[in-house]
């Protein structure tokens, strides 16, 4: 599976998420209200002139859910994402441009009777990035930016979307690409104000031009194997933190 430099972000859609909640044994808590939710994802990247590194993608979201018995509504606003690409010889960038341009998302979860516990579920969703396919899950991705599947997500007058690139202080320039990605969220509701859990996730990714040469080499990415290095933490905040807030305080808010 070929990914340059973007950042896997998550974007699962479901239907459904209003279940009908009679004759089930229901939560004793309530989830709806506001929450910073920290997605963190792990890959192993073989970057053009550097070798195999550890990416790690972080990825934090203002979320509000609202719960009706054992389903969950939940409303994403994807506020920062944060790369480690694993050495300092690399750095990626995602532009702010490109998460203003995921809008909010909807989605929905479910709460499941899980050991004495409850868990909870973010069934399996795709998200394709700088291009519109008529099958999201099946058709295959551009390859070229004269794909009349392809446009400008971000607005920057690019195909696809934008990814500002670094490599060995020297290198330097935007990667243009289209993406897909699939996610599977699986946590336990630690307390009413705290959900954390494993992200089961992959991603496919095509670079369809680059402003430098150098930068037109695909680099090659796989999960990391470790299932336990991508992960989501959420924890409830007050309703009106903005996503401003959360790109100031979200490293001591999850401990990081």
């Amino acid at each position: 599976m070929k990914a340059p430099f973007a950042i896997p972000l998550v974007l699962a859609l479901a239907t459904g998420f209003w279940m009908h909640a009679a004759a089930q044994e229901l939560p004793p808590f309530d989830l709806t209200g506001t929450w910073a939710v920290m997605q963190v994802t792990s890959d192993l990247v073989v970057y053009p002139f550097v070798g195999q590194r550890t990416r790690t993608t972080t990825l934090v979201l203002r979320v509000e859910m609202e719960q009706r018995g054992r389903a969950v509504r939940v409303r994403e606003t994807h506020c920062l994402a944060d790369i480690d690409d694993g050495t300092g010889l690399v750095v990626t960038e995602i532009t702010d441009a490109f998460l203003r341009s995921i809008g909010v998302v909807e989605r929905g979860a479910t709460l499941e009777p899980a050991g004495g516990g409850w868990r909870f579920v973010l069934p399996w969703g795709t998200a394709v990035h700088g291009a519109r396919l008529a099958n999201p899950t099946g058709d295959p991705l551009p390859t070229s930016p004269d794909d009349p599947r392809v446009f400008d997500q971000d607005g920057d007058g690019k195909p696809g979307i934008t990814v500002p690139v670094r490599i060995l202080g020297l290198i330097s320039g935007e990667v243009y690409a289209v993406q897909r990605l699939t996610k599977f969220l699986e946590g336990t509701v630690v307390s009413p104000d705290l959900v954390r859990g494993l992200i089961t996730w992959t991603n496919e990714q095509v670079t369809i031009g680059a402003s430098n040469p150098f930068l037109k080499t695909d680099a090659q990415a796989q999960v990391d194997p470790v299932r336990e290095r991508s992960y989501f933490v959420a924890v409830r905040i007050p309703p009106t933190t903005t996503c401003d807030d959360l790109k100031r305080t979200w490293r001591s808010l999850f401990g990081r």
